[in-house]
């Protein structure tokens, strides 16, 4: 990862190392310009450069866990179906008295 530094150098950032790596690079980083920080606290040199080392650290994933998804987070697709009406799926109210009971159900059950 390349960021900017606050006065213009451009920084090369491992991407494939610790957090706890990252976190002690991201301190020396903030220690070596902490002057230029300090002066320029409201400049966009300023504000890129400490937003793009929070993001060096927020993005980080262990070697394990890249490229895999979370199984709990359900897709786009998914929560399309559920906020939508699917012609491809059937509501159990719209089953017949017999459709019902050739699956196992109990009609008066849904019935309220």
């Amino acid at each position: 990862m390349k960021i900017l530094s606050p006065i213009g150098e451009t920084i090369e950032l491992k991407t494939s190392i610790t957090l706890e790596e990252k976190m002690m690079k991201v301190n020396e980083l903030i220690g070596k310009y902490e002057t230029e920080i300090n002066k320029n606290w409201n400049s966009n040199p300023v504000k890129y450069f400490l937003d793009s080392l929070s993001n060096y650290i927020v993005w980080h994933k262990e070697e394990d866990m890249k490229n895999k998804e979370d199984k709990e987070v359900m897709s786009h697709n998914k929560v399309r179906k559920l906020h939508k009406f699917d012609d491809k799926n059937i509501n159990f109210s719209t089953l017949s008295e017999s459709d019902k009971s050739a699956i196992g159900l109990e009609s008066d059950k849904f019935d309220s």
